[in-house]
């Protein structure tokens, strides 16, 4: 079927990603969907098949974006399950953690330490901000995302920096009082990463810090809050 010249996968999957990533998938019609990207539902209903074609059509846009134009039309449904699994091994591959990995086989409390820790998940935060935030929407309303932030995630990442922080054996706070001081330390470069470039960009105090400026202060507001965790 020849494709409209107006119209393609990838605007359709931008269209979907921003929506589901803001309303929620359960929230997402597709006449939202027409809407945003200019056509009539059933003009959409030509490129994806239906509303979980769409789930599907926006998860390949960001894990597989270069094999997207080749796909045929209607883009077709896949199970969620399977679609939770390439989010896993997507996660896998891309959360790899060396400073910090060898920051616990050292048992290290160096601050500056810290900080080559703190830049190392920053950046990968920034460059992953919007499957995070799309995976982040999925894992809160359907149940089979969930595990995957539980296990490859957030919860990956937070029990890595907790064993960091249990390895240095010099903190009096229990497991899970340093685990909740780890989950503070996360999100406080997920705020500078991730949450504000959400929120927009202009419509926050920002007057002329660079973007490198914000990113070390981000950092080194993490390592102050992993050190106080010592204390």
């Amino acid at each position: 079927m020849p494709r409209k010249q107006a119209t393609t996968l990838s605007e359709i999957a931008e269209a979907a990603l921003n929506h589901i990533s803001r309303h929620g998938f359960k929230q997402t019609q597709m006449s939202d969907i027409a809407k945003a990207t200019g056509t009539s539902a059933g003009t959409l209903y030509l490129y994806v098949e239906n509303k979980e074609a769409l789930l599907a059509l926006t998860s390949s846009f960001l894990l597989n974006p270069a094999e997207l134009e080749a796909s045929p039309l209607p883009f077709k449904a896949a199970a969620r399950e399977e679609l939770a699994k390439l989010f896993a091994e997507r996660a896998l591959e891309l959360a790899t953690w060396p400073k910090l990995d060898q920051a616990i086989k050292d048992k290290t409390s160096d601050p500056d330490r810290f900080k080559a820790v703190g830049y190392e998940m920053f950046d990968l935060m920034s460059a992953n901000r919007r499957a995070i935030w799309f995976l982040d929407r999925l894992a809160f309303e359907l149940p089979e995302f969930a595990p995957v932030q539980l296990t490859s995630v957030r919860g990956r990442t937070l029990g890595l920096l907790t064993d960091l922080l249990e390895a240095t054996g010099k903190s009096s706070i229990p497991p899970h009082g340093l685990a909740v001081m780890a989950r503070a330390a996360i999100e406080t470069l997920a705020s500078s990463a991730m949450h504000r470039h959400r929120e927009g960009l202009d419509a926050q105090p920002m007057d002329k810090l660079s973007e490198e400026f914000i990113r070390d202060l981000a950092v080194q507001a993490f390592s102050g809050t992993l050190q106080a965790a010592l204390r």
